[in-house]
């Protein structure tokens, strides 16, 4: 057939397709390429339609088609990466993107989505750079903000700030959403504690501003793409914070005003999920292991575990032999929402809530019956809607039902059937270190260790001339905030070359060789260690704590008095510094500490006990 047939089948083509007859669309495109199997244009539109009614496959075939026929159009190109990405094939979608990039480098959207590829894989750098390029090719609202949010991840407040205030108001209008994306900027290592009430001012003001502007959000996930995971680091108070933040959220989302499905119970097991992005090597999946296998041992209950499509294969079989069937779920709001509707269950438990945005937003949603949040973050939701949150008394001062919106769960002991990661201690390698000095191993993630506790560590050092102080550092693509944090120690007066070493990232048991083998293991002030700490303890460290105000400042407290050690529990930043040095003097006494620590691991590990009263009342049967 003739070039003329083909244009004059694509223009009736196209025509159907603008007034909305995909059938007649569909079959006339077909044509089209029945006369002209090189259409590139075909191809595409086809494509199009395709992805928009889910066949994945078709749009992936032709998109491909498109692109393969006029390689330089980036349109076709761009199309191509999009229907990758949506159908989860994340390198493929990343060498799309890529190529587009290559045909032309003023695509900003393309720009956007590689920086947000290289921030996800945790390049910070290289996604500022790109961020940075995307701000100068289109210099709008989002570029702006996207921009403003790679360098708050790289700590740099001083330009993100600034920036970020000056997107909200982009031509003079108030954008109520970039004000709320702005205010979950916080400084991942914060350079003091100005700059921490300067965040948390900052947050509330446009919190208040937000409520008062009429905001309307279709998905929070998405929109908002934050949660305010660095307030509980902070070292105060976070429950009004949580509840103003949460009241916001809601009151902005029409989804979470659904009413709340009835029970999916009648008269067989109780149907239970349990839900957390993090089900995967992460602390979430080692402190909820034990509740799941001892609810999946229940008779009377059907246990679901629910990760997030894109959890690892292995973290999978993990939970199917803790007994429990795994459904995996969207990582998007909406389709989430949707399967697990669909599953009809009488109660969902999210593992953890606060660290990313989608737990938050499915926990405001009515999925089931009754909905339950655990201490994988142990600070308060200030989701309203919650039935209540599971705590355990011996890491809580007196009168701690006052720090949670939700009704009060208490365990008898958590984590309940902790698994210890080493049986003999004694076997672990001995590190790489130098003999001659005192090894002082803070091992926790630099954004848990608050601007206060750098002047501990020079007292420390004061006392302990011996000794070298050893972190954990980031990953490489995080390495302006190790930087920050470095800069921070000096500014504290430590001489940071000399008494200061950094760790990379290492197998678990060199970890654990690192923590048996440490003079002191230093914990986190105001928020401690929960499975480092839980490490040290079962490789036979001598912990030091400093015991805080809330749950997550005393998780190490807690286990220590379960292991008859209250003895390395300070109540006062002093005594902590006189502990470690008593503890680096008397070698002996480190020895006991660590033979006891090995005589009573029993008292803290593999536990099942008080299994079935915490599930009861988990289930609302008592």
């Amino acid at each position: 057939m003739t070039t003329a047939h083909a244009a004059r089948l694509f223009k009736a083509a196209t025509d159907a397709h603008r007034r909305g007859e995909m059938a007649a669309a569909l079959k006339a495109y077909n044509d089209v390429l029945e006369s002209d199997p090189g259409h590139a244009p075909a191809h595409f539109l086809l494509g199009l339609i395709h992805r928009a009614t889910g066949r994945v496959a078709e749009a992936l075939e032709h998109m491909r088609h498109a692109a393969r026929i006029e390689p330089e159009n980036v349109s076709y190109r761009q199309g191509l990466a999009e229907v990758l990405l949506s159908n989860g094939q994340m390198e493929a979608a990343e060498r799309a993107f890529r190529m587009t990039v290559l045909c032309d480098p003023s695509v900003a959207a393309v720009w956007s989505w590689l920086g947000g590829r290289l921030e996800q894989l945790g390049d910070l750098p290289s996604a500022e750079r790109l961020a940075r390029r995307r701000r100068y090719l289109s210099n709008d609202r989002g570029a702006a903000l996207a921009h403003a949010e790679v360098l708050s991840r790289l700590g740099d407040i001083g330009v993100a700030w600034p920036l970020a205030d000056r997107a909200v108001r982009l031509g003079g209008t108030y954008d109520a959403l970039a004000d709320l994306k702005s205010a979950l900027m916080f400084p991942p290592v914060p350079t003091g504690r100005d700059q921490i009430e300067q965040a948390r001012r900052r947050f509330a003001d446009a919190l208040d501003r937000v409520a008062d502007s009429g905001l309307r959000l279709e998905d929070p996930v998405s929109q908002v793409g934050r949660a305010p995971f660095y307030l509980a680091y902070h070292g105060l108070d976070d429950r009004h914070l949580m509840e103003r933040f949460n009241d916001v959220l809601h009151a902005a989302t029409p989804g979470f005003q659904d009413q709340r499905p009835g029970t999916g119970k009648s008269g067989g097991r109780t149907r239970v999920g349990i839900f957390s992005t993090f089900f995967n090597a992460h602390t979430v999946l080692r402190y909820t292991q034990g509740l799941i296998r001892a609810m999946a041992g229940r008779e009377d209950l059907e246990l679901l575990a629910l990760p997030t499509a894109t959890s690892p294969a292995g973290a999978r079989r993990h939970l199917e032999t803790l007994g429990a069937a795994v459904a995996p779920v969207a990582g998007d709001y909406s389709r989430a929402v949707r399967e697990i509707r669909a599953l009809d269950l009488d109660v969902l438990i999210f593992a953890d809530i606060g660290m990313e945005p989608l737990s938050g937003a499915l926990a405001h949603t009515d999925l089931a019956a009754r909905q339950i949040a655990l201490s994988g973050h142990p600070v308060t939701t200030g989701i309203r809607r919650l039935d209540g949150y599971v705590t355990c008394p011996i890491f809580e001062p007196e009168s701690f039902e006052a720090h949670y919106t939700e009704p009060v769960i208490r365990a008898r002991f958590w984590p309940m059937g902790y698994v210890r990661a080493v049986s003999g201690p004694e076997s672990l390698p001995m590190p790489d270190r130098d003999s001659t000095r005192k090894v002082l191993l803070c091992a926790q993630s630099l954004f848990k260790i608050h601007p206060d506790m750098d002047a501990g560590f020079r007292d420390i050092l004061d006392r302990v001339p011996s000794a070298l102080l050893y972190f954990i550092d980031l990953p490489p693509g995080m390495k302006p905030v190790t930087e920050r944090f470095r800069a921070r120690l000096a500014s504290a007066g430590i001489d940071v070359a000399a008494r200061v070493r950094f760790l990379p990232r290492m197998p678990l048991e060199s970890f654990l060789g690192w923590l048996r083998h440490a003079d002191v293991v230093l914990d986190s002030w105001y928020f401690s260690g929960g499975d480092s700490s839980l490490a040290a303890l079962a490789a036979g460290a001598p912990v030091v704590t400093l015991e805080g105000a809330f749950y997550r400042g005393r998780q190490t407290a807690g286990l220590l008095r379960a292991m008859g050690r209250p003895d390395t529990i300070a109540e006062t930043p002093m005594r902590y510094a006189e502990i470690v040095e008593s503890m680096v003097a008397d070698r002996a006494h480190a020895d006991a500490l660590r033979r006891h620590l090995d005589a009573r691991r029993p008292q803290v590990f593999d536990r099942s006990d008080g299994a079935d009263p915490l599930i009861d009342a988990i289930l609302g049967y008592n």
